[in-house]
């Protein structure tokens, strides 16, 4: 006989709840594309960006996209580094636990 423990009922998802997250993730996916789009057309006259000493134009919606992907790959790190901290954490807890 093994140790491992059996799935249980409450850890596996039914298929029709995978199913129908799926579904309303992809029409809601569907949907901020759709007024993405709409922004993007809607934001395509140039700017002029001042950044310490360095002078440039870009298109609003470039601008906007340049700094969106910064704050999302910052909140990734900040994410990534937590979780880390939280592991370690709990290793440790378990280590003291014997």
């Amino acid at each position: 006989m093994t140790n491992t423990p059996e799935p249980t009922d409450a850890t596996v998802p039914a298929p029709e709840q995978t199913r129908a997250g799926l579904s309303i993730t992809l029409a809601v996916g569907i949907v901020l594309l759709v007024l993405f789009a709409i922004f993007a057309v809607q934001n395509t006259e140039r700017i002029e960006v001042e950044f310490l000493a360095w002078t440039f134009q870009t298109s609003r919606i470039t601008m906007l996209l340049a700094t969106a992907a910064v704050f999302i790959v910052l909140d990734e790190i900040a994410g990534y580094m937590w979780r880390r901290r939280r592991r370690q954490r709990k290793v440790a807890k378990a280590l003291r636990r014997g």
